[in-house]
């Protein structure tokens, strides 16, 4: 690689870099972040879960929160975007 197009590729590479900061930075609106306790639910949805009772709080893309029995019971509802431990607070 050339010195002259160490520049250029610096500058491609720039986006790249940034949008993996965004994901760290705090969010306004109340979505679960890093750190906040929330645990994201995975891309791929169980398809089955246990009976095992061990309650969470969810929070649906609509912004508002349930309880579910389980983390993986809140995951497999699509509308669900992440849980943390316990009920949801009243």
């Amino acid at each position: 690689m050339r010195i002259s197009r160490l520049p250029l590729f610096f500058l491609t590479l720039l986006p790249i870099l940034l949008a993996g900061c965004n994901a760290l930075t705090p969010s306004r609106d109340g979505e679960p972040t890093a750190g906040s306790g929330w645990q994201v639910c995975d891309a791929e949805r169980p398809k089955v879960c246990t009976m095992i009772y061990d309650p969470v709080c969810a929070r649906r893309s609509t912004g508002e929160v349930a309880d579910y029995a389980s983390a993986c019971n809140a995951c497999a509802d699509v509308t669900v975007t992440a849980w943390h431990p316990e009920t949801c607070e009243e």
